[in-house]
């Protein structure tokens, strides 16, 4: 007789066609992306998911911006995380879904919140700053989990 040594649940379930299932982590992971100077494609879009049950002017302790209030229900983490590795003249951040969304960011520059710029969806645009920035995509129901798209231009291309 020939010894087989023992395996692992897992090794003996993919052996035997079973799927394998693994736990999702508790606490959803920001997309992180990076842009420079002469970023491609531009815009850059990438998509996410929405929301949360926590109000925005809480979560950034802020309830009013210079370009609009800190609507809509989000997590404690950032829906997405943008690093800049220089500054940026005329950046515009653009928030696309089927549900009326929020837009709220926080980096070098403070804080600035915006619902609403173009039609149901939020626009921030200006001067941006070298560094990290964090991003929120807020609900206007704490219950909605909306399906979006980031758009991230460089409007001086």
């Amino acid at each position: 007789m020939k010894f087989i040594p023992p395996m692992p649940f897992y090794a003996w379930a993919a052996l035997l066609g079973a799927p394998i299932l693994e736990t999702a982590p508790a606490i959803a992971q920001a997309a992180r992306i990076s842009l420079g100077s002469g970023f491609t494609p531009n815009p850059t879009v990438v998509q996410g998911t929405g929301g949360g049950t926590l109000r925005a002017a809480e979560v950034v302790g802020v309830r009013r911006t210079p370009i609009g209030p800190c609507l809509g229900y989000v997590r404690r983490s950032p829906h997405q995380r943008l690093t800049l590795t220089n500054d940026f003249s005329d950046l515009e951040l653009h928030v696309t879904s089927d549900t009326d969304t929020t837009l709220i960011v926080e980096g070098p520059g403070g804080i600035w919140c915006n619902d609403d710029s173009d039609g149901h969806n939020p626009v921030i645009r200006g001067e941006w700053l070298p560094g990290d920035y964090s991003i929120w995509v807020g609900a206007h129901r704490p219950q909605a989990r909306p399906s979006y798209e980031l758009s991230i231009r460089d409007r001086a291309r």
